[in-house]
């Protein structure tokens, strides 16, 4: 994780860091936490096919992934999903199935973003016909079973692909 070199607040270089989350400057008691993000995917069920994306920007770009993103403020799990699958794949989901969540750590440019990924499932009746190509390099589809998660972006992606595997 970076740390601070210099207090936002006051400029100071007392800078304390307790190892976990939490930055506190020892001049004017300035306290800054580095709070776990929430991210959310979905698994998209069509026929009997699982879509999976590539990444088309860093981190771990040209790597497969669940379409899905980061959660606003203000916005619940759920929302936030649903607006990230239509700006990405310009679809509206359905009902959402819950799967369960597994800690992550997300690089981007250089900073180590602790995140609590939320995995869900749902079924579309018809594969995108556009999709946002800043976001998505490729869309792939392919039978649970033969999902090559070695070529997951993220070890929270292939645990969450492992449980819906699993459950099926």
């Amino acid at each position: 994780m970076k740390k601070f070199n210099y207090c936002p607040c006051c400029g100071s270089r007392d800078i304390i860091f307790d190892s976990i989350k939490k930055f506190e400057c020892r001049e004017c008691s300035f306290t800054f936490f580095q709070n776990v993000a929430t991210a959310v995917a979905v698994i998209l069920q069509y026929e009997q096919k699982i879509l999976l994306v590539v990444r088309s920007r860093e981190p771990e770009k040209g790597k497969l992934d669940l379409p899905g993103g980061f959660v606003d403020p203000k916005e619940s799990a759920e929302d936030g999903l649903k607006r990230e699958i239509k700006e990405e794949l310009n679809i509206d989901l359905g009902e959402l199935k819950y799967l369960g969540s597994f800690p992550n750590i997300y690089k981007y440019k250089d900073v180590h973003y602790h995140t609590c990924d939320l995995f869900f499932c749902s079924k579309i009746d018809s594969l995108p016909a556009k999709f946002d190509r800043t976001e998505i390099e490729e869309l792939v589809l392919v039978y649970p079973t033969e999902i090559p998660k070695e070529n997951f972006a993220f070890n929270s992606t292939k645990i969450g692909v492992e449980l819906f595997i699993n459950r099926i």
